[in-house]
């Protein structure tokens, strides 16, 4: 693992671990095992949404409003049924938060989110629940949403068209623009190819550095959500663009020991929210009407369209290439368009 996946994984396990010492001790147990098979970011969720749930009890609860956070016990937590458990989701639907200057905002959950909450709460509850240090299970006896399938939003093949001009040429872009585009089209349109033709996620481009880059056999380097190793292959004009770009990095003027492909201004590591509004500025730029739908995470979304095509649907394939776990996360990202849609439209006659 890269030196900079490190120190980003230690910096979130720290925000993970300041949030779990605010809570009761038996909290800290369960994330200890949990740990083993957890990336660093998904214990830092499960812990923000366990702190916001300990919040609920003791700012709701009159039994638990005696106690500070930290003295809850598992014996007060055999005392909840799942009533308790609903009145907590209704209460997610829009609940307070203080924000770093005070401010107290309302923060309405999706019903996404809501589900996130109730796996997270049953997977908490099912740790001490076999272990037999609580009496049951309260979220069994909860009715699950089943959640509409979300649209598939990405570029068809003229979309990513007037996207790559965009990077390319400029034409789209304010004045202010295209004096940092003047600059920098090199390096974001190596950004652009790269995302189009690897399907890598935005966070692991940014974590690319340049002794990941194998010109000859055409990969990348990459370490996949949960800290997995994969290799992933870009196409022969993604690699001629990143070529063009790295012949030019010395203009960035990289700080001392910095290994990192893309580069700032500064010479310092791109950043996630860096490659975020450049996505957005161009694609603004070509497609006024999706600037508030295409993102990184979007670009994605079209290179795995793109591949399930050039595949015929194969998703096993695909599921590799995303470099998913499961193939379950692969079926998210098949669309049926319109024009999919309307091709098929006399096919049941036929049988």
């Amino acid at each position: 693992m890269s030196d900079y996946k490190k120190e980003k994984n230690y910096e979130v396990r720290q925000k993970a671990n300041a949030i779990i010492e605010t809570l009761p001790g038996f909290v800290h147990d369960y994330f200890i095992e949990r740990e083993i098979r957890l990336s660093a970011m998904s214990i830092y969720s499960y812990a923000s949404q366990l702190k916001t749930f300990f919040n609920y009890l003791h700012d709701s609860n009159s039994y638990f409003k005696a106690k500070s956070i930290k003295e809850i016990t598992l014996e007060d937590l055999n005392l909840l049924n799942d009533k308790d458990i609903v009145e907590f989701l209704h209460y997610l639907r829009n609940y307070p938060q203080v924000d770093a200057n005070g401010i107290v905002k309302y923060v309405e959950c999706s019903k996404t989110t809501i589900e996130h909450y109730m796996v997270t709460l049953n997977t908490f509850w099912k740790y001490f629940y076999v272990r037999k240090l609580l009496s049951s299970n309260p979220i069994d006896l909860i009715t699950r949403t089943k959640l509409p399938k979300k649209e598939v939003i990405y570029l068809d093949k003229d979309g990513k068209n007037q996207f790559v001009d965009a990077v390319e040429s400029g034409q789209g872009l304010s004045e202010r623009q295209a004096k940092f585009h003047e600059k920098n089209w090199e390096r974001d349109l190596a950004i652009v190819q790269i995302f189009l033709s690897t399907g890598i996620r935005v966070s692991e481009l940014v974590g690319m550095d340049i002794d990941d880059i194998n010109f000859k056999k055409h990969s990348i380097n990459v370490f996949r959500k949960g800290g997995n190793f994969d290799v992933v292959y870009f196409s022969d004009a993604a690699g001629a663009y990143l070529q063009t770009y790295l012949d030019c990095r010395d203009k960035y003027k990289p700080l001392d020991n910095e290994k990192a492909v893309f580069l700032n201004r500064s010479g310092k590591r791109l950043s996630v929210r860096s490659v975020e509004l450049m996505v957005k500025k161009y694609i603004t730029a070509a497609i006024p009407s999706e600037s508030k739908r295409i993102t990184p995470h979007k670009l994605r979304s079209t290179y795995a369209e793109t591949m399930l095509k050039a595949t015929g649907g194969d998703l096993e394939r695909v599921q590799k290439l995303m470099g998913h776990s499961s193939i379950t996360s692969t079926t998210h990202y098949v669309a049926s368009t319109e024009e999919e849609k309307e091709a098929v439209r006399n096919l049941s006659e036929l049988f």
